[in-house]
Parts: structure tokens; C-alpha cells; sequence
């Protein structure tokens, strides 16, 4: 028997698995909706083994095969993704204490580690490939900024299938070089994300291709559910807050997925406060949150949002300027009373240098939108006393070299020894410290203690 069945979450309608799916271009044979989740069949007693040790001889995040939309062992494509670590990032809780007196406890989960690709995506490009092959799918269209395109290239080569990128044309060339370089086909379009979709669509229809659903889809929840599982697998509390930056939103809807599944086995806790975090230069849907908020949400309030007509933001996996998935998952980050909130972008280069300084961890743009999310938290008093903070640090610096040359601060060639300088470490600590909280903190008053912490310095 099929270990899982998808159900249709607008009309309820049972759906015999991918197979049917597919065939009815991904959607619900009986109402039409695009949105479907997976239910699986394992016993309570089966899922709980999933969480203890040994694990089922599977890589990865597959250990949890039973809660993962695959029927056969045999048709797993992987690359050893989604056991990344999860770190206590000490340097956080204590800046939270001196400056705010917040004492929380700040963890990462650091897809940078990831052996594929180095992202986030790396969870979506297995568990899509992996289905897809079962399914017997041979062609495959999808629609990226840069980094869903690589990690899908990588693994749909893998499994033997054949991929059509679409990407916007000021993606950057390396992305468009390493989907290219898998023999896999990429098509930059002239025009914004929009368009771009609107392309892919367009070409998977007139193929008869299946073409990756965006954030809705089945196949991306469950992989980046995965995330949650490790949470359950490697913690000894479940965290009260979640952090990430925000393109469209598959991961805080897969957490709630995830609890959903998980919390009436005791497995979890309840789903924690959403604090998602856009880039300042492409911020439709933190903008649209402000203005609901500042009325009290009122009726209809969700279905209310700026569209960024070619956002002149430099993170591209972060240009999406038409928020669709706006109506959905607003509603939720205000269920779990939650922000969506926005972060200087040109302040990015100044919070991985602090991350790599602080724990040698190097990560990518995005990324440190999604950590710029915690300092503005802190700013609109959305982190409390106790919380348990958990960032999802979703991509490393391989994901963006020109990001890499913004971090260093080139002082010019040396023609004498008497030009070079010893650095003392405490005080390049106190210096980016420093230049962090002129940026980022102007304006904010300073309690007692961290004046008094100031002083100590």
C-alpha cells in the first residue's frame, strides 16, 4: 500500500498520490486548486522511531523517509542534504541582553553546509527529483532567481532528467554557468521575476511539461518540513520564534505544515511567532503588513499588496516584487503572532562580516537579510524574556561571489613592510560592533545597562 495520499486543502478531495497529480497538471482533479498536502499513513509509534537512534540506514534528511512523499527507496536522489548543524549563536544572546535586556536563546540552522549546493534549496532539489523520477517524469520547466534553478540542475541531472530554466536576465552569469554546466538548459528572460514565470509557464504548456509550483508546492513543503524534523531531533526545547528572510514563504508555511502533522503526537511545541524579513529594496509584503497593522487589520486586509514592477534590489533569490503568496501566509504570521518586517539591504555587508568574525561562518546576502531580521525584531520589540529564537541561515557565501568581494575591505596594494600594521582583534571587534550599531540601531535609544556595557568596552 502507498505510504502517503495528497488531499486537496481547498475542497478536501482525496488525490491518489503524484501520479494523479501530474496528470491532472497539478492540481485538484475536482476543484482546480493548486494547493495539496501530504498525509501520510505511518502509525504514531512508527514516526516517533524516526527521531531516535539508530537511524534507518538512509543519507540525510531521508532518515525520515516514512513523513517523506517518496514510495521507494530505489528512486532517492540525495547528496547527503538537510543534516546541517544547528548552532547557539551566543553572540546574538548577549548583544539581546545588553541592549535590549532580552534574555532569549538564539540558535541557527545553517543551511550554508548543505554538500549540494550550499542552500536552502538543496532539501526542494531531492525530494523534487526524487518524486519526479518515481513518477516517471522525463522533462521538467521551472522558473528562478538563481538559487532553486542550480539546486534543481544539480539533482534532476542526477537523476536523469531534463531541466529548463528560466531565470531574469540580471540573474547573475555564474548562476545561469552552474545550471549550464550540468548540460541542463537555461533561458534568461528580458524582464523582471514576473515575466519570467509568466515564461516558464507558457513553455511548459506548449511541451506538456510539468512545471514546479511555486511556493504552494506539495514536493517543496515537505522537503523544507524537514527543517522542523531536526528541530524535533536535535533540541532539547522547540523554539518560540523563527526567522528568515522572505522571497515567497515556503518555510514558515512548511513549519506550520509540520506542526500541524506533528504537534498532536507531542512531538512538537505550537507553531512559533513568524518574523520574516525582505530585503529593503524589494519589500511588497512587508509593506503591505505595515499598513494592515497601522489599521488594526481590518476585513479584507490580506488581500491587500503593493506589485514591484523590476525591484532594483542587488539579492536576486529575493526579487519577487508580486507577493502571491501574500493571502495566505500573512494570515498565518499574524495566527502565530508574528512580523513581517523589512532590513536595509545595503547593511548586509556588515552583518556577515560580523558572522564570520563572531563564528568564522560565511554566509551569502540573503542570508544576512534573514539575520537583519533578529536586530529589527529586537527594534520593534517583537523578541521577549525566554524566548527561543531559531534563524534559518539559508545559503553560504559560494551562492554569491561578488557578495564575497563586498565583505572585504581592500586597503590597496603595499610597496613597504612599514606599510603593514599588527591588528589587535579586540578592538576589530569592538569596531564592527560599532559600525553595526550606527547603522543599524540610529535613532534607537540605549537602555541603562548598555550604556553601562558601552562604557566597559
Amino acid at each position: 500500500m502507498k505510504k502517503f495520499t495528497l488531499r486537496c486543502v481547498l475542497c478536501g478531495a482525496e488525490i491518489d498520490g503524484f501520479g494523479r497529480w501530474f496528470k491532472s497538471d497539478q492540481r485538484c482533479p475536482e476543484c482546480g486548486s493548486d494547493r495539496a498536502d501530504v498525509v501520510y499513513r505511518a502509525s504514531a509509534g512508527q514516526i516517533r522511531k524516526l527521531f531516535r537512534k539508530p537511524a534507518n540506514g538512509l543519507p540525510g534528511m531521508w532518515r525520515y523517509f516514512d513523513i517523506l512523499p517518496v514510495n521507494d527507496r530505489d528512486n532517492i536522489v540525495t547528496a547527503g542534504e538537510g543534516l546541517v548543524p544547528i548552532d547557539r549563536w551566543g553572540f546574538l544572546e548577549d548583544y539581546a541582553r545588553r541592549r535590549f535586556k532580552i534574555r532569549c536563546r538564539v540558535y541557527a540552522h545553517r543551511q550554508d553546509d548543505n554538500y549540494a549546493t550550499g542552500t536552502f534549496k538543496d532539501l526542494s532539489g531531492s525530494i523534487v527529483s526524487s518524486v519526479l523520477r518515481e513518477n516517471g517524469i522525463r522533462h521538467f520547466v521551472a522558473s528562478s532567481t538563481g538559487n532553486t534553478a542550480v539546486a534543481y540542475a544539480r539533482y534532476l541531472t542526477a537523476a536523469g532528467i531534463s531541466f529548463y530554466a528560466f531565470i531574469p536576465e540580471k540573474t547573475s552569469l555564474m548562476q545561469a554557468a552552474e545550471v549550464g554546466c550540468f548540460g541542463q538548459s537555461v533561458f534568461r528572460v528580458k524582464g523582471d521575476y514576473t515575466l519570467t514565470k509568466e515564461m516558464a509557464m507558457g513553455f511548459a504548456r506548449a511541451h506538456k511539461m510539468p512545471l514546479a509550483g511555486g511556493n504552494f508546492d506539495p514536493m517543496r513543503i515537505e522537503a523544507k518540513k524537514t527543517m522542523l524534523l531536526e528541530w524535533i531531533r536535535l533540541m532539547d526545547e522547540f523554539p518560540t520564534v523563527y526567522i528568515q528572510a522572505l522571497s515567497g514563504g515556503t518555510g514558515p508555511m512548511a513549519v506550520a505544515k509540520g506542526c500541524r502533522d506533528l504537534a498532536p503526537l507531542g512531538l512538537c511545541g505550537s507553531l512559533p511567532r513568524f518574523i520574516l524579513s525582505q530585503s529593503s529594496r524589494c519589500a511588497p509584503m512587508a509593506e503591505a503588513w505595515k499598513e494592515a497593522k497601522s489599521k488594526s487589520f481590518p476585513e479584507g486586509w490580506e488581500k491587500t499588496y503593493p506589485i514591484y514592477q523590476n525591484p532594483q534590489t542587488r539579492i536576486a533569490t529575493l526579487a519577487a516584487g508580486f507577493p502571491k503568496t501574500y493571502p495566505v501566509l500573512a494570515p498565518l504570521v499574524r495566527q502565530s503572532g508574528g512580523e513581517i518586517l523589512s532590513f536595509d539591504e545595503d547593511a548586509t555587508p556588515l552583518i556577515a562580516r560580523l558572522v564570520a568574525f563572531e563564528r568564522s561562518v560565511r554566509i551569502g546576502p540573503a542570508a544576512a537579510i534573514g539575520i537583519g531580521g533578529f536586530f529589527e525584531a529586537l527594534k520593534n520589540k517583537a523578541i521577549r524574556n525566554g524566548d527561543r529564537i531559531m534563524i534559518n541561515v539559508g545559503e553560504g557565501i559560494r551562492r554569491a561571489p561578488d557578495f564575497m568581494v563586498d565583505l572585504f575591505k581592500e586597503k590597496g596594494a603595499v610597496a613597504a613592510i612599514d606599510e603593514c600594521r599588527p591588528i589587535d582583534k579586540r578592538r576589530q571587534r569592538k569596531a564592527i560592533w560599532d559600525e553595526l550599531e550606527d547603522t543599524i540601531m540610529a535613532g534607537v535609544p540605549k537602555t541603562g545597562a548598555a550604556k553601562a556595557g558601552a562604557r566597559r568596552r
